[in-house]
Protein backbone atom coordinates (compact mmCIF):
# COMPACT_ATOMS: atom_id res chain seq x y z
CA UNK A 1 0.00 0.00 0.00
CA UNK A 2 0.97 3.63 -0.44
CA UNK A 3 1.31 6.15 2.34
CA UNK A 4 -1.75 8.40 2.44
CA UNK A 5 -2.77 11.72 3.95
CA UNK A 6 -5.98 13.74 3.98
CA UNK A 7 -6.80 15.85 0.94
CA UNK A 8 -7.60 19.12 2.76
CA UNK A 9 -7.87 20.54 6.29
CA UNK A 10 -10.70 19.29 8.52
CA UNK A 11 -11.98 20.97 11.70
CA UNK A 12 -13.94 18.79 14.14
CA UNK A 13 -15.38 20.23 17.36
CA UNK A 14 -17.05 18.64 20.36
CA UNK A 15 -16.61 17.79 24.04
CA UNK A 16 -14.01 15.64 25.77
CA UNK A 17 -15.39 12.35 27.10
CA UNK A 18 -13.28 12.32 30.24
CA UNK A 19 -12.53 16.01 30.84
CA UNK A 20 -15.99 17.31 29.94
CA UNK A 21 -14.21 20.33 28.43
CA UNK A 22 -14.69 21.79 24.94
CA UNK A 23 -12.37 20.07 22.50
CA UNK A 24 -11.48 20.51 18.86
CA UNK A 25 -9.11 18.91 16.40
CA UNK A 26 -7.78 20.58 13.26
CA UNK A 27 -6.55 17.89 10.87
CA UNK A 28 -3.98 18.91 8.27
CA UNK A 29 -2.28 17.08 5.38
CA UNK A 30 1.23 15.90 6.22
CA UNK A 31 3.98 13.63 4.97
CA UNK A 32 5.91 12.75 8.13
CA UNK A 33 3.66 10.34 9.98
CA UNK A 34 0.76 10.92 12.35
CA UNK A 35 1.37 13.46 15.10
CA UNK A 36 -0.76 15.50 17.48
CA UNK A 37 0.15 19.10 18.31
CA UNK A 38 -0.90 20.92 21.46
CA UNK A 39 0.41 24.27 22.64
CA UNK A 40 3.12 24.13 19.99
CA UNK A 41 4.41 20.71 21.15
CA UNK A 42 4.44 18.02 18.45
CA UNK A 43 3.74 14.54 19.84
CA UNK A 44 4.11 11.63 17.40
CA UNK A 45 1.31 9.07 17.75
CA UNK A 46 3.64 6.17 18.44
CA UNK A 47 3.79 3.55 21.22
CA UNK A 48 6.82 5.31 22.72
CA UNK A 49 4.76 8.43 23.40
CA UNK A 50 1.81 6.71 25.10
CA UNK A 51 1.85 7.81 28.74
CA UNK A 52 -1.52 6.61 30.07
CA UNK A 53 -3.87 3.75 29.21
CA UNK A 54 -6.43 4.12 31.99
CA UNK A 55 -9.79 3.83 30.17
CA UNK A 56 -8.33 5.66 27.16
CA UNK A 57 -5.07 6.08 25.29
CA UNK A 58 -3.14 9.26 26.08
CA UNK A 59 0.09 10.47 24.53
CA UNK A 60 2.43 13.13 25.83
CA UNK A 61 5.81 14.79 26.07
CA UNK A 62 6.81 16.35 29.38
CA UNK A 63 3.80 18.09 30.90
CA UNK A 64 1.92 18.27 27.58
CA UNK A 65 -0.56 15.47 27.03
CA UNK A 66 -3.47 14.62 24.75
CA UNK A 67 -6.05 12.05 25.80
CA UNK A 68 -8.53 9.74 24.07
CA UNK A 69 -6.79 9.51 20.70
CA UNK A 70 -7.92 5.93 19.98
CA UNK A 71 -11.18 6.58 18.09
CA UNK A 72 -9.58 9.06 15.69
CA UNK A 73 -6.62 6.71 15.27
CA UNK A 74 -9.07 3.91 14.46
CA UNK A 75 -10.60 6.09 11.74
CA UNK A 76 -7.12 6.63 10.31
CA UNK A 77 -6.66 2.85 10.33
CA UNK A 78 -9.99 2.38 8.57
CA UNK A 79 -8.95 4.59 5.65
CA UNK A 80 -5.24 3.70 5.76
CA UNK A 81 -4.20 7.27 6.62
CA UNK A 82 -0.52 7.06 7.55
CA UNK A 83 0.32 10.77 7.64
CA UNK A 84 -1.60 13.61 9.28
CA UNK A 85 -0.97 16.46 11.71
CA UNK A 86 -3.69 17.08 14.29
CA UNK A 87 -3.74 20.37 16.17
CA UNK A 88 -5.70 19.86 19.39
CA UNK A 89 -7.52 22.53 21.38
CA UNK A 90 -8.21 21.24 24.87
CA UNK A 91 -6.92 18.23 26.79
CA UNK A 92 -8.37 15.51 24.61
CA UNK A 93 -9.85 14.56 21.27
CA UNK A 94 -13.64 15.21 21.04
CA UNK A 95 -15.78 12.24 22.03
CA UNK A 96 -18.42 12.88 19.35
CA UNK A 97 -20.96 10.02 19.67
CA UNK A 98 -18.50 7.64 21.34
CA UNK A 99 -17.60 5.84 18.12
CA UNK A 100 -15.27 6.39 15.17
CA UNK A 101 -18.18 7.02 12.78
CA UNK A 102 -18.19 10.86 12.92
CA UNK A 103 -14.43 10.90 12.27
CA UNK A 104 -14.46 8.44 9.42
CA UNK A 105 -17.48 10.15 7.84
CA UNK A 106 -15.63 13.49 7.75
CA UNK A 107 -12.50 11.81 6.40
CA UNK A 108 -14.50 10.05 3.67
CA UNK A 109 -16.29 13.29 2.75
CA UNK A 110 -12.96 15.11 2.41
CA UNK A 111 -11.06 12.23 0.83
CA UNK A 112 -7.48 11.06 1.09
CA UNK A 113 -4.49 11.39 -1.21
CA UNK A 114 -1.57 9.03 -1.89
CA UNK A 115 1.86 10.41 -1.09
CA UNK A 116 3.72 8.42 -3.71
CA UNK A 117 5.81 6.41 -1.28
CA UNK A 118 5.26 2.85 -0.06
CA UNK A 119 3.95 1.85 3.37
CA UNK A 120 5.39 -1.56 4.08
CA UNK A 121 3.13 -3.84 6.15
CA UNK A 122 4.60 -5.09 9.42
CA UNK A 123 5.35 -8.82 9.42
CA UNK A 124 6.07 -10.12 12.90
CA UNK A 125 9.01 -12.54 13.17
CA UNK A 126 7.25 -15.06 15.42
CA UNK A 127 4.52 -15.69 17.98
CA UNK A 128 3.95 -13.00 20.63
CA UNK A 129 1.87 -13.11 23.81
CA UNK A 130 1.16 -10.34 26.30
CA UNK A 131 -0.94 -10.94 29.39
CA UNK A 132 -2.09 -9.51 32.68
CA UNK A 133 -4.13 -11.65 35.04
CA UNK A 134 -6.93 -13.31 33.07
CA UNK A 135 -6.47 -10.96 30.12
CA UNK A 136 -4.21 -11.76 27.18
CA UNK A 137 -3.42 -11.13 23.52
CA UNK A 138 -1.72 -13.66 21.24
CA UNK A 139 -0.29 -12.86 17.81
CA UNK A 140 1.03 -15.19 15.13
CA UNK A 141 2.40 -14.48 11.65
CA UNK A 142 -0.15 -14.74 8.85
CA UNK A 143 -2.84 -12.93 6.90
CA UNK A 144 -4.53 -10.23 8.99
CA UNK A 145 -7.40 -11.19 11.28
CA UNK A 146 -8.46 -9.97 14.71
CA UNK A 147 -10.55 -12.18 16.99
CA UNK A 148 -11.67 -10.41 20.17
CA UNK A 149 -13.56 -11.93 23.10
CA UNK A 150 -15.06 -10.12 26.09
CA UNK A 151 -16.75 -11.55 29.16
CA UNK A 152 -18.69 -9.31 31.57
CA UNK A 153 -20.89 -10.34 34.52
CA UNK A 154 -23.66 -8.01 33.34
CA UNK A 155 -26.30 -10.01 31.41
CA UNK A 156 -26.72 -6.99 29.12
CA UNK A 157 -23.16 -7.60 27.86
CA UNK A 158 -22.22 -11.17 28.75
CA UNK A 159 -19.70 -13.12 26.70
CA UNK A 160 -19.18 -12.00 23.11
CA UNK A 161 -16.69 -12.76 20.37
CA UNK A 162 -16.11 -10.96 17.08
CA UNK A 163 -13.74 -11.70 14.22
CA UNK A 164 -12.68 -8.81 11.98
CA UNK A 165 -10.75 -9.55 8.80
CA UNK A 166 -10.15 -5.98 7.67
CA UNK A 167 -12.88 -5.91 5.01
CA UNK A 168 -15.41 -3.20 5.99
CA UNK A 169 -14.25 -1.01 8.87
CA UNK A 170 -16.71 1.85 8.11
CA UNK A 171 -19.69 -0.52 8.18
CA UNK A 172 -18.68 -3.20 10.67
CA UNK A 173 -16.63 -1.39 13.30
CA UNK A 174 -16.72 2.42 13.05
CA UNK A 175 -20.33 2.84 14.36
CA UNK A 176 -19.70 0.83 17.56
CA UNK A 177 -19.79 3.15 20.60
CA UNK A 178 -17.81 3.08 23.80
CA UNK A 179 -19.66 1.61 26.74
CA UNK A 180 -19.71 1.68 30.52
CA UNK A 181 -21.30 -0.07 33.47
CA UNK A 182 -23.57 2.00 35.70
CA UNK A 183 -21.85 0.87 38.91
CA UNK A 184 -18.52 2.15 37.58
CA UNK A 185 -19.67 5.63 36.57
CA UNK A 186 -19.23 7.24 39.99
CA UNK A 187 -15.88 5.52 40.43
CA UNK A 188 -14.68 6.93 37.11
CA UNK A 189 -15.91 10.42 37.91
CA UNK A 190 -14.26 10.41 41.32
CA UNK A 191 -11.03 9.55 39.49
CA UNK A 192 -11.49 12.58 37.23
CA UNK A 193 -12.76 10.56 34.26
CA UNK A 194 -16.01 10.39 32.26
CA UNK A 195 -16.98 13.96 33.21
CA UNK A 196 -18.30 14.52 29.70
CA UNK A 197 -19.87 11.09 29.33
CA UNK A 198 -23.57 10.41 28.96
CA UNK A 199 -26.10 8.49 26.91
CA UNK A 200 -25.33 10.77 23.96
CA UNK A 201 -21.76 9.47 23.62
CA UNK A 202 -21.68 6.06 25.34
CA UNK A 203 -23.72 2.93 25.78
CA UNK A 204 -24.50 2.51 29.48
CA UNK A 205 -25.66 -0.78 31.00
CA UNK A 206 -27.22 -1.47 34.38
CA UNK A 207 -26.97 -5.21 35.01
CA UNK A 208 -29.44 -6.62 32.45
CA UNK A 209 -30.56 -3.34 30.87
CA UNK A 210 -29.19 -1.05 28.20
CA UNK A 211 -30.14 2.43 29.41
CA UNK A 212 -29.88 4.18 26.03
CA UNK A 213 -33.43 4.75 24.71
CA UNK A 214 -32.37 3.94 21.13
CA UNK A 215 -30.81 0.63 22.15
CA UNK A 216 -27.78 -0.90 20.46
CA UNK A 217 -26.51 -0.33 16.93
CA UNK A 218 -25.45 -4.00 16.72
CA UNK A 219 -26.41 -6.92 19.00
CA UNK A 220 -22.68 -7.31 19.68
CA UNK A 221 -21.82 -3.59 19.72
CA UNK A 222 -19.78 -3.97 22.91
CA UNK A 223 -17.17 -6.32 21.46
CA UNK A 224 -17.11 -4.45 18.15
CA UNK A 225 -16.08 -1.35 20.07
CA UNK A 226 -13.26 -3.28 21.72
CA UNK A 227 -12.07 -4.20 18.21
CA UNK A 228 -12.27 -0.49 17.31
CA UNK A 229 -10.16 0.45 20.32
CA UNK A 230 -7.53 -2.15 19.53
CA UNK A 231 -7.27 -1.16 15.87
CA UNK A 232 -6.81 2.47 16.93
CA UNK A 233 -4.19 1.56 19.52
CA UNK A 234 -2.26 -0.65 17.08
CA UNK A 235 -2.31 2.11 14.46
CA UNK A 236 0.26 3.84 16.67
CA UNK A 237 2.60 1.55 14.70
CA UNK A 238 1.44 3.61 11.68
CA UNK A 239 1.50 0.62 9.32
CA UNK A 240 -0.78 -2.39 8.77
CA UNK A 241 0.00 -5.63 10.56
CA UNK A 242 0.28 -8.92 8.73
CA UNK A 243 -0.71 -11.05 11.70
CA UNK A 244 -3.40 -13.23 13.21
CA UNK A 245 -4.44 -11.65 16.51
CA UNK A 246 -6.52 -13.15 19.29
CA UNK A 247 -7.52 -11.03 22.28
CA UNK A 248 -9.31 -12.15 25.44
CA UNK A 249 -10.67 -9.58 27.91
CA UNK A 250 -7.96 -7.15 26.85
CA UNK A 251 -7.76 -3.38 27.32
CA UNK A 252 -5.79 -0.31 26.23
CA UNK A 253 -2.88 -1.29 28.46
CA UNK A 254 -2.44 -4.66 26.73
CA UNK A 255 -3.07 -3.16 23.28
CA UNK A 256 -0.20 -0.71 23.75
CA UNK A 257 2.01 -3.33 25.40
CA UNK A 258 1.52 -5.45 22.28
CA UNK A 259 2.39 -2.52 20.00
CA UNK A 260 5.58 -1.88 21.99
CA UNK A 261 6.49 -5.58 21.94
CA UNK A 262 6.01 -5.72 18.17
CA UNK A 263 8.19 -2.65 17.69
CA UNK A 264 10.89 -4.11 19.93
CA UNK A 265 10.79 -7.42 18.04
CA UNK A 266 11.39 -5.59 14.78
CA UNK A 267 14.24 -3.55 16.20
CA UNK A 268 15.87 -6.59 17.77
Amino acid sequence: MERRTIRTDILIEGTGLHSGSPAAVHLKPASNGIAFIREGIRIPATPDHVIDTRLNTSIGIGSTRISTIEHLMAAFYGLAVTDCEIEVSGPEVPAMDGSALPFISRLMDTGTSPLGSPCTPIEIPGAIRVEEGLSWIEVEPGEFSLSYEIDFPDPAIGRLNYVFRGIDFPGEIAPARTFGRMQEVEMMRSAGLAKGGGLHNAVVVDHDRVLNPEGLRFPDEFVRHKVLDMLGDLWTLQAPLMAQIRAHRANHTLHIRLARTIRESLQG
